[in-house]
């Protein structure tokens, strides 16, 4: 059997391969000895690159003779470099057709990153080539020698169920390439990270990934080849400028959401006057802030106008070509510890605005809740629009579309906190000044958590259990305290 009828798979490396992750790691590692009180500068990581976190930061502290935890250092900077990524991380121009054009014919293609799988994840998706593309991934948790030693390569084969001989890699460092011939692979070593003599141990040497054929991986065709072809603009020119609509655009759809949310609104008036003549409520009908703090309304509107808001978010998230809806709008699990966390953080704030309304001598609920509870007439709708729905619209609006648009432009992930806030405050015009300052905190909460996490599940559930807070409240005080006395 000849060469280029054994090789059935390609295995990638990441960082230096398919996308250059090195500037925004080494600017996460400034920000974090900055954080601790010490400037460094982004050269002093260049003699360390591809040694590992460890030892690049320990290194760069011992220069500096300054104390460091590395464990702790190593995880907050790499929170910080997942907080870059959206922004700034892109693909090296034909990564993107390498891959696929792989898949086309017919070969498995695998991630072999020295990163861990939440950094290696992140990065995936940002390019435009998402976890669930690949045949198989091995991370830095999956083998013993994260850096040097052929086990991730090994690893990445046996999870492909192929022979080390069924396999190319394609690398850029030198100990990549003598990694990958240890295992006893074909590599294509591409010379952008090191000079091509330092990587003659590689079956060939290409400049770039864009200049790779797929003769080269195979062995078919070894000499110059002809390279898969980049043709602009194609999905690479798409996957590098992946992500959400510009802050203009998406300030602008918002208002487009926004003015169909009232629209809709609008509209149920009509069915809602029938319900209430039929409920014996036709008086709410003739005052407007009758109709504002009546509990039956407002719920009859919410639960009408959420399947709007939400089907329009993400009906705007999806016509964005080269995310996924589930980036877009942050719809991705989170483990349970952290969700817990969160709720922990939300209750906390509860607990400090309370006693803060409570030392202010004003009312811990609002009267407008009380009020919306004794009109509400079914009170299982009013739980269910306040509980459920008012949750599940406001954050994939605000915390989802708005936040997603607004993160990825200037103005930043804190930005987009600030902002998000103060719209999600204001539409709450049913509160007096107090009330909507109380929101507004809240809102900087909720968008922290968007923010950390990159998911709207945590905000949802803050969102959730911060309206059954106040509902529960109201309870309290209607059948314990008497609203009379309140």
């Amino acid at each position: 059997m000849s060469e280029a009828a054994k090789i059935s798979a390609v295995i990638f490396d990441l960082e230096g391969v398919l996308t250059d992750s090195e500037p925004l790691l080494n600017a996460a590692a400034v920000a974090m000895f900055k954080e601790r009180g010490l400037t460094v500068r982004p050269e002093d990581f260049h003699p360390f690159a591809g040694t590992g976190a460890d030892r690049s930061l320990g290194d760069v502290a011992q220069k500096y003779n300054f104390p460091l935890d590395t464990a702790s250092a190593r995880k907050r900077a790499s929170e910080l470099y997942l907080e870059l990524v959206p922004s700034r991380l892109e693909a090296f121009p034909g990564a993107v057709e390498v891959v696929r054009a792989c898949k086309r014919a017919g070969l498995k293609v695998a991630v072999a990153s020295s990163a861990d799988r939440i950094r290696t994840d992140a990065n995936l998706k940002t390019i435009g080539l998402p976890p669930e593309e690949w045949d198989a991934i091995v991370t830095a948790e999956d083998v013993a020698d994260q850096m040097s030693g052929p086990d991730r390569f090994l690893g990445a084969s046996q999870k492909l169920g192929l022979a080390p001989e069924q396999c190319v890699v394609i690398e850029d460092a030198a100990s990549g390439v003598q990694a990958a011939k240890a295992a006893g692979m074909r590599c294509v070593a591409l010379a952008r990270s090191f000079p091509a003599e330092q990587l003659q141990a590689a079956d060939l040497v290409r400049g770039k990934i864009a200049d790779i054929s797929l003769g080269d991986l195979t062995g078919s065709d070894v000499g110059p080849g002809r390279a898969i072809e980049v043709s602009p603009p194609t999905v690479q020119a798409q996957s590098t400028r992946a992500g959400p609509w510009g802050l203009w655009a998406t300030m602008g759809l918002g208002l487009v959401i926004a003015g169909i949310y009232i629209g809709s609104q609008i509209a149920l008036l009509i069915p809602f006057s029938f319900v209430a003549v039929a409920t014996g409520h036709q008086e709410t009908l003739m005052d407007r802030k009758k109709l504002e703090t009546n509990g039956l309304f407002v719920a009859f509107m919410t639960c009408g106008a959420t399947p709007v808001a939400v089907g329009m978010s993400c009906l705007f998230a999806w016509l964005r070509r080269g995310i996924s809806l589930t980036d877009y709008l942050g719809l991705k699990p989170v483990p349970a510890k952290q969700l817990f966390r969160w709720c922990l953080a939300l209750m906390a704030l509860a607990v400090m605005s309370d006693g803060l309304t409570a030392l202010l001598g004003r009312p811990l609920v609002p009267h407008v809740v009380i009020a919306w509870y004794k009109t509400a007439w079914f009170l299982p709708l009013l739980w269910l629009a306040v509980v459920v729905l008012a949750p599940l619209s406001e954050e994939v609006f605000f915390r989802g579309f708005l936040f997603a648009g607004i993160s990825h432009s200037p103005m930043g992930g804190v930005g987009a906190i600030l902002l998000t806030s103060l719209l999600w405050a204001v539409i709450h015009i049913q509160y007096d000044w107090y009330g909507v300052a109380n929101i507004f905190t809240a809102g900087l909460l909720l968008g922290y958590a968007r923010l950390k996490t990159g998911s709207i599940v945590p905000t949802i559930l803050m969102h959730t259990l911060m309206n059954l807070a106040a509902i529960i409240q109201v309870v309290i005080l209607i059948r314990f305290v008497g609203d009379a006395n309140y």
